[in-house]
């Protein structure tokens, strides 16, 4: 009786010293984890390395998407650049309802040229880059300098309507709009019209853009309108 009380007096104290061994194995690991990481800055300093570097990989999750949900007018753009009186490089964006231009003025803007450039464009909308940089955008209604010069609309090798820079044959692709109904477009249209677009037909402006939109949308198939709203 008495090996047995023994026996269960020890196992009753080493019960207890159990979650204590457990408590002060995390309370070790949870000071060896910021230890862990104060040497990892050290090797980064010593291997020529920076703070901002470092930041710089936690930042780059953020996407252009992200950087551009903060859109701003002209009076907040005002707002920002005051906040932060540094110069920075402007970059200048159009977007057409078919292509876009950016333009990247040359040198940096002090603050008080970026104040009159933002008011120089006060119908444009902006923001501020994680570089820095101000953008400034606007939108246009109408097809860019690009577009006009070289796009033909044609049909690519899955049977989609598609705007080319030059003839389909170059299969240079500038948009991609919509799936055609090969069999019901055959049959409905003249077989000449068919062979046009196989070669390639030639827009220059916003009414030859919409009119050819117009004629296959009937011959699409998804909804007329997913076509006429296609990116």
């Amino acid at each position: 009786m008495g090996a047995a009380c023994i026996v269960l007096t020890v196992l009753a104290w080493r019960g207890m010293q159990v979650p204590e061994e457990i408590s002060a194995l995390l309370d070790h690991s949870a000071w060896t984890l910021p230890g862990t990481l104060d040497a990892t800055m050290e090797q980064t300093k010593e291997a020529g390395g920076s703070m901002p570097a470092v930041a710089a990989v936690y930042n780059h999750i953020e996407s252009d998407e992200e950087e551009r949900a903060a859109i701003l007018d002209s009076k907040g753009l005002l707002e920002a650049v005051s906040r932060e009186p540094v110069s920075r490089t402007v970059h200048l964006k159009t977007i057409y309802v078919s292509g876009e231009e950016v333009q990247t003025l040359p040198g940096n803007r002090n603050p008080s040229q970026l104040k009159v450039l933002i008011a120089q464009h006060s119908g444009w909308s902006g923001w501020l880059s994680r570089e820095g940089d101000l953008w400034l955008e606007q939108r246009v209604n109408d097809l860019s300098p690009l577009t006009k010069k070289e796009a033909y609309f044609g049909v690519d090798e899955q049977g989609n309507l598609t705007l080319f820079k030059g003839p389909p044959a170059s299969e240079k692709v500038m948009k991609t709009f919509f799936q055609l109904d090969m069999g019901s477009m055959k049959s409905s249209l003249p077989e000449g019209i068919w062979d046009q677009l196989h070669q390639g037909i030639r827009v220059q402006d916003m009414e030859e853009y919409n009119s050819v939109l117009s004629t296959f949308s009937d011959y699409a198939r998804d909804s007329a309108e997913q076509v006429m709203h296609a990116e």
